[in-house]
C-alpha cells in the first residue's frame, strides 16, 4: 500500500474531496445525478469492481481515495507522518484493492483507511463523477455522482445502488 506522504500531491487530492463533498451537499452546483448505496459496500468486491467500470467509463486511470475524516493532517499525518490517501489504478484487481484498503500503518492496527473513516471521498481528476461517503447506521451514507447518461448501466453492474424517484423519471 502507498498512503500518500507528499504534501503537495495530498494537499491537491484532498481539495478535490472537499470540493466533492461541497458539491453533495449541495453548495457547489452540478449536473451529475445521485445515486446512494451503502456505505460500507466499499470493502466489498463488486463495490471494486464499480470502481473499475467508473474509471473505464470515464477515461480515467486513476482515482484518489480520500479519508476527510477523521483529519487528515491533525490525526493521520501527526501521527504516522503520511496522509489517508491512496490511488486506485484502473486495472487494479478487487483483491489488491481490498488488501490497499485493510492494511493499516505499523504503529496502529486499527487505523486501515478502509474502517477508520467518518467520512471518504473517491475522486478521479476529471471529476466526471466522484463519491462522497458518510458513516450511517442506515444503508444510505454513501453518494455516488454520475453523469445522468450513466444511471442505467450503474445500477445494471452495481444494484445495490438507490435512484432518489426524481431521478428515475429521468434516466
Amino acid at each position: 500500500m502507498s498512503w500518500v506522504e507528499d504534501e503537495d500531491t495530498f494537499k491537491l487530492a484532498y481539495q478535490r474531496g472537499l470540493d466533492c463533498a461541497a458539491t453533495d451537499s449541495g453548495r457547489l452546483p452540478t449536473s451529475l445525478r445521485k445515486l446512494t448505496y451503502n456505505d460500507v459496500d466499499t470493502l466489498s468486491n463488486v463495490f471494486a469492481g464499480l470502481l473499475q467500470k467508473l474509471l473505464e467509463w470515464s477515461g480515467d486511470d486513476e482515482c484518489a481515495f480520500v479519508v476527510l475524516r477523521p483529519d487528515p493532517v491533525y490525526y493521520f499525518h501527526h501521527f504516522f507522518g503520511k496522509y489517508p490517501v491512496v490511488e486506485i489504478k484502473r486495472g487494479m484487481s478487487a483483491p489488491d484493492y481490498l488488501a490497499m484498503l485493510n492494511e493499516a500503518p505499523p504503529e496502529s492496527r486499527a487505523d486501515a483507511l478502509g474502517t477508520i473513516y467518518a467520512e471518504y471521498v473517491f475522486a478521479p481528476p476529471s471529476l466526471r463523477w466522484f463519491i462522497h461517503a458518510l458513516r450511517s447506521a442506515e444503508d444510505d451514507g454513501g453518494h455516488l455522482w454520475i453523469p445522468s447518461e450513466w444511471v442505467d448501466k450503474v445500477v445494471a453492474f452495481y444494484p445495490y445502488a438507490t435512484v432518489a424517484e426524481s431521478l428515475r423519471k429521468l434516466a
